[in-house]
């Protein structure tokens, strides 16, 4: 195996690529797989994730096959790798150890690599390239202010723009792209995200109660999104939020109701969407419904999807997301109305 930087690739070329299971993780990862379309052409490209996305991997038209590697048996994962074959590329999108060492399952020793890979050793990661592509492969500051500065090839510091670079492809970034279906329920006009993956993601419940309470007298009905209680309890935090809200008759309940298409559609039947730095607010923005998304600040030059229908609220610097306050999104909700 060996770094890719930018080879050409001919011939019947066969790409996999690897990204976490995570639902922001997905949708973020959709502009490069559309790039790996249109500039590489491959015979296959396979993706490599796990089953809490699955329902959208599954049906995704710029995917050829998918396969869980996380949330399951790393035996069986590897077993159906060494059927798959060595690919001509490997793109790993996942810092993990494991997905370091599946990446390395992926390839022999005519491979090219992007990102995070075991080396051919078994016992060291293989170095990444020594151009200013690589050195920003290893670079930890990606939320920093001057990573366009420091790295001139870039037009953002988006993550979705971050990984086509990573994989040698210029130009233009394609928007989101992600399948969706028409939901099998009626939908509120106001759709909420009130959980996140990390605990300082969340906004406290009292000020959810005071939007929420505010936009109610105001006429806006609103539903609440995410997986079933016991599902979001184990990858998530934030089911207790949810919970109060819905007790307190400020929500539709509709976690664990739709399919993940189905949520996609969801909020593209909404009028607008109230969101937490999470994968529905990834959704909203693939949707064009106007969404106001909170976020840590620093991480939003990151993860920030830049498209004008999401309207970033953030901290003052050095501040927690809890800081943020009802004023500035109700503020936010009304312009989103």
């Amino acid at each position: 195996m060996k770094r890719f930087q930018g080879q050409r690739l001919s011939g019947d070329v066969r790409i996999a690529v690897i990204a976490n299971d995570a639902l922001g993780n997905y949708v973020v990862a959709t502009p490069l797989l559309q790039a790996i379309r249109r500039k590489y052409n491959p015979k296959r490209l396979d993706f490599y994730s796990g089953h809490r996305t699955e329902e959208l991997w599954s049906v995704d038209p710029n995917i050829d096959a998918g396969f869980r590697i996380f949330g399951g048996s790393p035996r069986e994962s590897t077993l159906t790798a060494l059927e798959r074959g060595a690919y001509d590329l490997v793109i790993n999108l996942e810092a993990s150890p494991w997905a370091s060492s599946f990446a390395a399952i992926l390839c022999d020793e005519r491979s090219y690599v992007v990102g995070p890979c075991l080396g051919a050793n078994g016992r060291t990661e293989l170095p990444f390239a020594l151009d200013p592509i690589g050195r920003l492969a290893k670079d930890p500051e990606w939320t920093s202010a001057d990573l366009t500065t420091r790295y001139p090839f870039l037009c953002s510091s988006f993550i979705g723009e971050i990984f086509c670079r990573l994989a040698y492809i210029d130009g233009p970034v394609p928007a989101y792209s992600v399948p969706s279906a028409a939901p099998s329920l009626e939908i509120p006009p106001l759709l909420i995200g009130t959980s996140a993956s990390l605990s300082e993601k969340l906004w406290p419940v009292d000020s959810w109660i005071e939007v929420l309470d505010t936009l109610s007298q105001q006429g806006f009905r609103a539903g609440v999104l995410g997986a079933r209680p016991s599902t979001q309890r184990e990858y998530w935090q934030g089911d207790s939020i949810e919970q109060i809200l819905v007790e307190k008759g400020l929500v539709e309940d509709l976690r664990g109701r739709l399919t993940l298409p189905e949520v996609v559609g969801a909020l593209s039947a909404a009028k607008a969407v109230l969101t937490l730095d999470n994968g529905i607010m990834h959704l909203a923005a693939a949707t064009g419904t106007p969404a106001v998304g909170l976020f840590r600040s620093g991480i939003h030059r990151l993860w920030a999807p830049p498209v004008r229908t999401v309207q970033v609220l953030t901290p003052p610097e050095g501040g927690g997301v809890s800081e943020i306050t009802t004023l500035q999104v109700l503020e936010a909700a009304g312009n989103a109305f």
